[in-house]
């Protein structure tokens, strides 16, 4: 009773250094699992379902020198915090939604990805729902079976660092991903 009684006295330090605990280990994880912007390429795709490890680990297998990582998260990933949906290098969004985010995105043009139209909405359309073909299509799921489909485009967005061609800031490691992502079937 006494060791029991002693415990639970002194159960507002132990519930400290758990916390404290779990801080660092979660900063370490973090240390160790992610990079600094320079060094990786990050893209948000606003699709039903995307199988976003294989896709990245799909796209590594061609990454541009310099980098580390590439990261591919859903837009449900910034949930709390909208500095890194804001912060992406590329976006892969509907058509209904294009109009939402065009602040974040920078136009298009014909001279950066050639081999691929830029449309009215300063994107590269990724999935056509009408033909119901696109880009990617074993990773990402851009119709619910039993809904009516919507063309996706995707998009660089105007913070990137690597998107030189567009914004003469960096390099131009986003649209060598972009390139590698449109080629995938």
């Amino acid at each position: 009773m006494r060791i029991l009684k002693n415990i639970l006295s002194q159960l507002h330090i132990y519930m400290i250094w758990l916390i404290l605990a779990a801080l660092l280990w979660g900063w370490i994880f973090t240390f160790v699992t992610d990079t600094t912007p320079a060094k990786k390429v990050v893209v948000f795709i606003d699709a039903p379902s995307c199988m976003d490890k294989e896709l990245r680990l799909e796209l590594e297998k061609d990454m541009p020198k310099g980098l580390r990582m590439i990261q591919i998260h859903p837009f449900t990933y910034a949930m709390f915090d909208e500095n890194t949906l804001l912060r992406a290098d590329l976006y892969i969004v509907p058509a209904s939604k294009a109009e939402e985010y065009r602040d974040s995105f920078t136009p298009l043009d014909g001279n950066v990805l050639v081999d691929y139209p830029v449309s009215s909405r300063g994107g590269i359309l990724v999935y056509d729902a009408q033909a119901k073909t696109g880009s990617a299509t074993d990773y990402i799921t851009y119709t619910v079976p039993g809904e009516e489909g919507e063309d996706y485009y995707l998009f660089v967005g105007t913070k990137s660092i690597h998107a030189a061609s567009l914004n003469n800031i960096g390099d131009d490691a986003a649209l060598a991903v972009a390139e590698t992502l449109l080629r995938m079937k």
